[in-house]
């Protein structure tokens, strides 16, 4: 039976959508072939999935040990590196693997995979892409990193296959790699547990809206939206409507400085485990993305499947999702005043026709499910994994 290595270059621990994205590859892989999951020790912040969870999502997949990095802190800036053993340790299992996949990111383990590789010729490299390949600031080491392990990656032809889940970073990367080496797959989601929404969980007498993610205004855009959304009840204290703010980050002191502000309209709840969050989501009706980047947008496609519409910035990731779907409002760009306008639109709508409001939520769900479920991407990379092998 093929062997399968699936390696996360940071601990699931961390609980964010990639990590989940190795999670659900390695459960839905299992059935067809031997897999192994291996992470590392290295943590972002603090823990936000715990090993029993973890375990539960794995359905038996065998989860090797972490490996070990040390880990400083200069400058409020997080430096990791391997410890010999750990090298070694990767170095073993890359052989006793057929395919090796994991992710473009952390320079240090792409040197000792593409080391491991010259030396295992054979073996099956398979790299996934799933953050952006570009920061917006000038001086950038996300940007030198990315670039210079393109370049790497572009030394070693043979046997390295660069998988995607855009179709706009599947172009920008055959720019450096043969396009048959480039590999277009979606990004599944495990949406079960949405499933059960004719259980109408909504409340008819008010119209709620959503944030769920990061808590931070560099990537996620938060700051404009709490702008936006202070402003609109500032202005409109009148009207039917609540909005949520799920999650985590720095912005999470200015979140709860306007739940106190605005105690009848606004409520921060924090961190939720995807139990929670599935059930959490869908008492809402629309759903609020302020990314400035972001190459797929794992939650959009689980505010589909809990029936919301969509207010969102232009991303990458969400217009190859919503483009030319009418339960998305797109903005033109992310500021407070398009955010403000979205949101009296979309009231205006709700109050005046509330029966085409819930025909765009059914829609919503039936597009997700249709074309991200995690059975449909399971196929994708098995019909990609019996091509390579």
């Amino acid at each position: 039976m093929l062997k399968i290595l699936v390696f996360s270059k940071i601990a699931l621990e961390n609980g964010r959508g990639g990590e989940i994205f190795f999670i659900e590859l390695a459960a839905g892989l299992q059935d067809y072939y031997k897999v192994t999951l291996i992470d590392t020790n290295i943590l972002l912040n603090k823990k936000f999935l715990w090993k029993e969870e973890i375990e539960k999502r794995l359905r038996g997949v065998k989860r090797n040990s972490q490996l070990k990095f040390a880990q400083l802190n200069i400058l409020n800036k997080k430096f990791n590196f391997p410890y010999p053993r750990t090298v070694i340790k990767l170095m073993k299992k890359v052989r006793e693997n057929d395919i090796i996949y994991t992710s473009a990111g952390n320079f240090k383990i792409n040197l000792i995979l593409l080391f491991t590789k010259i030396l295992n010729p054979r073996n099956k490299l398979i790299i996934g892409y799933h953050k952006p390949l570009h920061s917006e600031k000038k001086i950038s080491i996300y940007n030198l990193t990315y670039r210079i392990s393109i370049l790497f990656f572009s030394l070693i032809k043979k046997n390295v296959y660069h998988h995607t889940i855009s179709l706009h970073t599947k172009k920008y990367l055959e720019n450096f790699f043969e396009k048959k080496k480039v590999v277009f797959l979606i990004e599944g989601l495990e949406l079960d547990k949405f499933d059960d929404n004719d259980k109408e969980k909504r409340r008819s007498d008010v119209l709620k809206f959503v944030y769920m993610g990061f808590l931070d205004d560099m990537h996620k855009g938060v700051g404009v939206l709490l702008k936006a959304i202070e402003e609109f009840l500032n202005q409109n204290k009148d009207l039917k409507l609540f909005f949520e703010i799920i999650g985590v980050g720095p912005l999470r002191p200015e979140v709860e400085r306007l739940e106190k502000k605005f105690p009848n309209f606004i409520s921060s709840l924090g961190y939720l485990t995807q139990e929670e969050l599935a059930e959490a989501i869908k008492k809402n009706d629309i759903f609020l993305f302020s990314s400035r980047k972001e190459p797929f947008g794992r939650v959009i496609i689980e505010a589909l499947a809990s029936k919301l519409i969509i207010i969102c910035t232009k991303t990458v990731g969400s217009i190859e999702i919503l483009k030319g779907k009418n339960f998305a409002f797109f903005l033109q760009n992310l500021n407070k005043e398009e955010f403000k306008e979205k949101f009296k639109e979309l009231y205006k709508l709700w109050l005046e026709n509330p029966r085409k409001v819930k025909e765009l939520q059914n829609l919503a769900k039936e597009y997700a499910m249709q074309k991200y479920s995690i059975s449909k991407e399971i196929e994708m990379f098995r019909n990609f994994i019996n091509i390579i092998a």
